[in-house]
């Protein structure tokens, strides 16, 4: 993909679906009583790879993605081992669902998956008396899990995921006896809003959730908001160009989503959020316009409720006076790429003045950027969406050049349309 500097980046935008929330409202909907209605399922390839999954293991679906009603049906072996793609989420939830189930599953990922740490998941499984079997003892896909006769335990982990969270949650809700979770600070919250919804008995309370084997859960009707992370991009973008004013409708505003929010007021954004409403999640728009900046610090308590997020607060820092700094952020190097060391090395070559560190990153803010021709995405799809608006807001008249541009429909496909159409 090449893109040059906007002119002025304004207009009105709704992103696609959430796709925490599309993944859950399948994977909790398939072992629900009766029949559910999920309006406005996230249209991309990792959401795609969970639907596959239920399928391959007897769930029905009725429908397209804007409005689908998904079957329960008996959890089935499959007869072939499960494809997650680059689905971080298929894997690690959907290991937490079948360990519930009787049977035996497979599941294997491409490369990228196939590099990124499992046993964060595996690992309480293994404790609940699952039979989970994998490469480096259960570290690494392709994993097999034997399911079914779990009990309930108590787990400290050592990591705030909300993934594996909600693979926990899963698989204690068909375990014998009370299960509690545990973990360093509050990872997103969907997995716990929705159950509850569906009348799961998850109670909260000083740091914890204790979990109570649920016999029967209600089916869902619901309509997925749009996705915070992916407004995240146009909300930077209208933040740092020199001439912005972006309108963002109808993006879940979930608190344990919208750190970057905080950070960017701190920063000295301008930013107005209007709430609309509020029932599973709330709900509203989001108004930015080009902003002067100084920089900030984001501690690691604030990075698991802006942990996709963070990445732009490099390009912010680029943009504010002084310097910023994030610590904490460490989950960054096992996503689809080391998410760290690609932001670093990529904005290097636009003239950011970053230096990487263990657990995050400093950037020495306000020298501007330049066009760079050799720009890489390393294969994921969300430091490719960071180097395009990057590149929109350069200072000169060179075009950027980025290799690996079309990962954007991991999450996004019409991510370069809808620049498009505000770039001007």
């Amino acid at each position: 993909m090449e893109l040059r500097r906007a002119q002025r980046v304004k207009g009105v935008v709704v992103v696609p679906p959430d796709k925490s929330i599309s993944h859950r409202a399948l994977f909790f909907s398939s072992i629900a009583s009766a029949p559910s209605e999920i309006r406005n399922v996230l249209d991309a390839d990792d959401v795609k790879r969970t639907l596959n999954l239920l399928k391959l293991c007897g769930t029905e679906f009725e429908g397209d993605l804007k409005k689908l009603v998904v079957k329960p049906r008996p959890f089935r072996e499959p007869s072939k081992p499960i494809y997650c793609g680059n689905s971080g989420t298929t894997a690690r939830i959907g290991m937490g669902l079948l360990a519930s189930r009787d049977g035996c599953f497979t599941l294997y990922g491409d490369k990228s998956l196939s590099r990124r740490p499992m046993l964060r998941v595996v690992k309480p499984l293994r404790e609940m008396g699952a039979t989970v079997l994998g490469r480096e003892g259960g570290a690494l896909l392709p994993i097999a899990i034997r399911g079914g006769d779990l009990k309930g335990i108590e787990y400290e982990s050592p990591v705030a995921s909300a993934q594996v969270k909600s693979a926990f949650i899963l698989a204690s809700l068909f375990a014998s006896g009370k299960s509690v979770y545990r973990e360093p600070w509050k990872s997103r919250d969907h997995t716990e809003r929705m159950l509850k919804a569906m009348g799961a008995r998850l109670t909260e309370k000083n740091g914890s959730i204790e979990i109570e084997p649920t016999d029967e859960l209600s089916p869902l009707k619901l309509e997925v908001p749009g996705d915070f992370s992916s407004a995240a991009f146009f909300i930077t973008l209208g933040v740092i160009h020199g001439k912005g004013d972006i309108v963002i409708e109808n993006v879940n505003l979930n608190p344990t989503r919208t750190g970057l929010l905080r950070v960017l007021e701190r920063m000295g954004a301008n930013v107005e959020v209007n709430l609309k409403g509020e029932e599973l999640e709330p709900i509203g728009s989001i108004r930015v316009s080009s902003s002067k900046l100084v920089g900030t610090v984001v501690s690691p308590e604030e990075a698991p409720q802006m942990i996709d997020e963070i990445p732009l607060v490099a390009l912010l820092g680029a943009f504010a006076e002084g310097e910023t700094v994030v610590r904490g952020a460490g989950e960054l190097r096992v996503k689809e790429s080391d998410r760290i060391a690609s932001l670093v090395l990529e904005l290097r070559k636009m003239g950011v003045d970053i230096e990487e560190l263990e657990d995050g990153f400093l950037v020495r803010g306000g020298k501007g950027l330049h066009s760079a021709k050799d720009l890489n995405s390393h294969g994921d799809h969300r430091i490719a969406m960071l180097l395009s608006i990057a590149s929109l807001c350069v200072e000169d008249e060179g075009a950027s050049r980025i290799k690996g541009a079309n990962w954007v429909k991991i999450s996004f496909p019409s991510f370069f349309d809808i620049l498009g159409e505000l770039a001007r």
